[in-house]
């Protein structure tokens, strides 16, 4: 585990001149994405300096920036527990976003059950915890499910994802064998509605619904686009966002709300992102307007 050193002692070198505010990324991608770099162009108008740093550099003074935006750090599922120290750590020496409590509390699927308790329908879901055991057939044949997705519990970037026809069940009971001793895993139905009608992100920056994209499923489906697309957010769509958002423990600056409609065709949370979402701001000039005023806000606040 990388060890968090006192930050009197960490150095800055890396940044540029002058930055005010970090890019939260990771090793794989120090430059992070188009999305964030136009970010950095925005923020510019603003007269807000930002630069990319990589969370896990031990290199990195963290109490050198005025805000810390998590953005693309796409390996913390492999260390969360690392990460979720890093999150505490940086929020006491800077302002970080989202907030400590909230990368906590969304980097373990488990918020999930939290939010259906507080009356958000999400996607019907079997939870198994680590080192359980679990017959697959027996849970298809209790829940009336065929076609299924395992996934893990903490998990980004579809890691160990697995859609399961029904022809498929020894091949799913594999992944549950080589996973489960050392994971929290999900198990739910897979609804068809994404190959007809697709699945949603609603992008939510401040608070409010700032535009939506519809996202090709795991695989693919014949007459759905292959990239995430531009759309206009349905009125039952931007209240259920709505609901979810005034549900949340601290208020986010973004979200990605993930969006699915069931065989009656009631729309279910898939999944909420709150620490390290694809916010497709390339498609949403005036969201990437919005966001990059609301961070500007913020530094001036804490200098």
């Amino acid at each position: 585990m990388t060890t968090i050193s006192d930050s009197s002692t960490q150095h800055s070198a890396f940044r540029t001149p002058n930055s005010t505010l970090a890019l939260v990324t990771c090793a794989e991608w120090p430059g992070g994405t188009a999305d964030e770099q136009a970010l950095v162009t925005a923020l510019a108008a603003h007269g807000v300096a930002a630069t990319f740093a990589v969370w896990d550099d031990p290199a990195i003074n963290w109490a050198a920036f005025r805000l810390c935006l998590i953005r693309t750090t796409w390996d913390y599922h492999h260390r969360r527990d690392e990460f979720v120290i890093w999150a505490a750590h940086v929020a006491t020496v800077s302002d970080l976003w989202n907030p400590a409590p909230l990368v906590r509390w969304n980097t373990h699927k488990g918020y999930l059950r939290d939010l259906a308790a507080a009356g958000i329908p999400i996607v019907p879901t079997v939870w198994l915890p680590a080192a359980s055991r679990a017959d697959l057939s027996a849970i298809l044949a209790g829940q009336g499910w065929t076609d299924v997705v395992i996934k893990p519990a903490v998990s980004a970037s579809s890691f160990a994802t697995l859609l399961l026809p029904p022809a498929t069940r020894a091949h799913g009971q594999a992944h549950l064998n080589r996973h489960l001793p050392t994971r929290d895993l999900m198990v739910q139905p897979f609804l068809t509605s994404v190959r007809t009608v697709g699945e949603r992100s609603l992008i939510a920056i401040t608070g409010t619904v700032t535009h939506a994209v519809l996202r090709p499923p795991l695989g693919g489906a014949a007459g759905l686009p292959s990239t995430p697309t531009p759309v206009a957010p349905a009125d039952d769509e931007i209240a259920l966002a709505a609901r979810i958002l005034a549900a949340l423990p601290v208020p986010p600056l973004y979200a990605r709300i993930d969006l699915v409609r069931d065989a009656t065709g009631a729309l279910c949370l898939l999944e909420l992102e709150l620490v390290e979402p694809a916010l497709f701001l390339d498609q949403a000039p005036a969201a990437l307007t919005r966001f990059a005023a609301a961070l500007a806000g913020r530094v001036r606040r804490e200098t």
